[in-house]
């Protein structure tokens, strides 16, 4: 009988008398005793009422083997944290209205009642977790006939997701949208949010669009959704719709935007949301002023970066950990080392971010004494056996071409995954070991690391000779049956091994089949093509180059430069010549230098002395090409 009781008292039942008069009944309780014994009475009289109700239906067999269920407020008093919508449903719960003479329950009126009650125990059980007997619930409700609504409708979208179950969603949603529900913000975006959660993006989009009025959480929602699947043109988009509804941004949303900026290098942007929150007055928030410092970072723009650095007041870790990745990423790799040294002196102690930045400052300047300093401090808090600062150090010794030392971290890390293969792998290409970068190959399989498309164009780059062809072949053939469908990267890598070991018609087959050709494709083959000797073939590629509106760049002249000066093709060069004038790249250097060995090849030894006079630089090809124009009297 207990679990029987109804979470609120009804009204006491009316005696026949009082009945008849249509009077209330008034019970004739002493002044001081009435409020001491009010409540008490008032649950007896609820407790009889709902027994009353509860006999007239036969429990179902669940309600019967869990008592709590049968009655939500029993359940809702033991949840630990109580939500408000569950306790605004409890109070929703209507109250018996003596009607007629008998004074007894009205028929159409008990199973409102039922329902107020069961929606309050749908959104109990999922506040408290059980996301099994949300959906039992609400669908013994459905099949009962009980009406949908938009209370329950959030609490069962959280269930199906924790569940995962997307055809049990799908249906809900339906039902829904039958009801006309979707179109309720709340609704809304609940059922936004569990589609996200699913991977649904697209769905979601959709079910986004159905929303009368979508408010700043379902704006977040919707772009929090694009965010994690680095959909960031769909971000920008999304926020730019926003805008235009009028709906002003929160903090979250500000956050994303200025990540989509980032990420897309769109430094004009970029500067429109550092605009937008300095006038929001986020300027001084934590996340939005480390977000600001690594766009302006990954848009090139470093004095941008370290302003905002500077003149940040709540700078943190994060702050500190942000600046230093954006020097590395942009090549000053020691202006990173010296703020690693200023974020000590600050107070600030370094952590795996910091350390990871550290040892990849040291491997872009091939400085091994401060890679074996960041290591000793590593070895020393036990922490170089993690997969993340151990790959780093594996990276790190491999560029500085101490692979033995490199192949000894990897070996006592204690977990390995593709990043420590591949760094060890790159390893072993840089350094051009290509026995021991096949044999950690096998090995990587062994492991069940699934190579990808990095992995084997890595390999090919160490196939780019006339002695390795064979093993260039195996990894083509090998790459066919793991990728289904190669990048312009590992198809540009194949058409250079293939023109290094001789096979430029090969190339030319693999460059025709290729569904995205860019300008390092082009360069790939044509430079092949200068290496075999073929001058008609070149200059063939580099019209059709032109008519394919791809312009070429330095490289892409000097292989034609290379051309000429191989094969003596003064007019050609010529041409060449008063492309760069046009273009302004004559004062590249490394195109001056074979524009002399061009002239000094076809013994036209003024336009060689005119080029050598505009030659500002200095260096060892720059003093061979002197050497050939001026013979022994060239001093330095």
């Amino acid at each position: 009988m207990a679990s029987c009781l109804h979470p609120y008292p009804l009204e006491l039942p009316l005696s026949h008398a009082a009945s008849a008069s249509h009077q209330p009944a008034r019970l004739k309780w002493t002044p001081c005793r009435r409020h001491r014994r009010c409540r008490r009475l008032r649950c007896v009289a609820a407790s009889a009422s709902t027994l009353q109700r509860e006999l007239l239906m036969l429990p179902s067999p669940s309600t019967t083997q869990n008592p709590v269920l049968s009655n939500p407020r029993n359940l809702f008093d033991q949840m630990p944290e109580r939500s408000a919508s569950a306790a605004n449903l409890f109070e929703e719960t209507p109250r018996l209205r003596s009607k007629g003479a008998g004074g007894g329950d009205s028929p159409d009126r008990a199973p409102k009642r039922g329902e107020k009650g069961r929606s309050a125990m749908v959104v109990a059980l999922a506040h408290d977790g059980r996301h099994a007997e949300v959906a039992r619930l609400f669908c013994r409700m459905q099949m009962e006939g009980v009406p949908v609504s938009r209370f329950v409708l959030p609490s069962v979208f959280r269930a199906c997701a924790r569940l995962r179950d997307s055809r049990m969603l799908r249906a809900v949603h339906s039902l829904a949208i039958k009801c006309a529900l979707c179109q309720h913000v709340v609704v809304g975006t609940a059922l936004v949010d569990v589609y996200v959660d699913l991977g649904l993006v697209d769905d979601a989009r959709k079910v986004f669009d159905e929303i009368s009025e979508p408010n700043v959480v379902s704006w977040s929602v919707i772009i929090g959704s694009y965010a994690s699947s680095s959909r960031w043109d769909e971000v920008w988009d999304a926020f730019c719709a926003m805008q235009r509804s009028s709906v002003l941004p929160n903090v979250s949303v500000i956050v994303m935007a200025i990540q989509a900026c980032g990420a897309l290098g769109s430094l004009v942007r970029g500067k429109q949301m550092h605009a937008i929150a300095t006038v929001l007055g986020f300027e001084r928030n934590a996340t939005v002023l480390n977000c600001l410092i690594d766009m302006y970072g990954k848009c090139g723009n470093m004095e941008s970066s370290r302003k905002v650095f500077d003149t940040a007041i709540c700078r943190d870790r994060v702050s500190w950990n942000t600046i230093i990745s954006s020097y590395v990423r942009f090549g000053l790799c020691e202006v990173a080392l010296d703020m690693i040294v200023q974020m000590q002196d600050s107070g600030f102690t370094v952590d795996r971010f910091t350390l990871a930045s550290g040892v990849a400052a040291c491997a872009h300047l091939g400085d091994i004494e401060s890679g074996r300093a960041f290591h000793g401090y590593l070895i020393r808090r036990a922490l170089d056996t993690d997969v993340i600062r151990g790959s780093a150090l594996v990276d790190m010794y491999g560029k500085c071409g101490y692979m033995e030392l490199a192949r000894l971290v990897f070996e006592n890390m204690d977990e390995r995954n593709y990043v420590s293969w591949d760094a060890l792998l790159s390893g072993f290409v840089e350094n051009g070991l290509v026995e021991a970068a096949l044999d950690i190959f096998r090995q990587m399989e062994s492991a069940n690391i699934k190579p990808n498309q990095h992995t084997f164009a890595n390999l090919l780059r160490i196939c780019g000779d006339r002695r390795y062809k064979e093993y260039g072949r195996q990894i083509h053939g090998h790459a066919i049956k793991v990728i289904n469908q190669m990048n312009v990267v590992l198809e540009t890598e194949l058409i250079d091994m293939y023109a290094k070991c001789g096979c430029t018609e090969v190339s030319q087959v693999l460059f025709l089949r290729m569904n995205e050709r860019n300008l390092i494709s082009w360069n790939t083959l044509l430079s092949g093509y200068v290496r075999d000797g073929q001058p008609l073939a070149t200059i063939d590629i580099y019209r059709q180059m032109e008519l394919a509106c791809v312009g070429p760049d330095r490289y892409t002249l000097a292989g034609l430069l290379n051309l000429c000066r191989f094969h003596g093709l003064l007019n050609y060069g010529r041409q060449i010549h008063a492309r760069l004038i046009k273009t302004g790249s004559e004062m590249n250097v490394v195109l001056q230098t074979l524009l002399v060995h061009m002239y000094s090849k076809c013994r036209r030894w003024r336009d060689a002395h005119n080029v050598c006079t505009l030659i500002r630089e200095r260096n060892s090809h720059v003093q061979e090409a002197f050497f050939k124009v001026y013979g022994e009297d060239y001093l330095v």
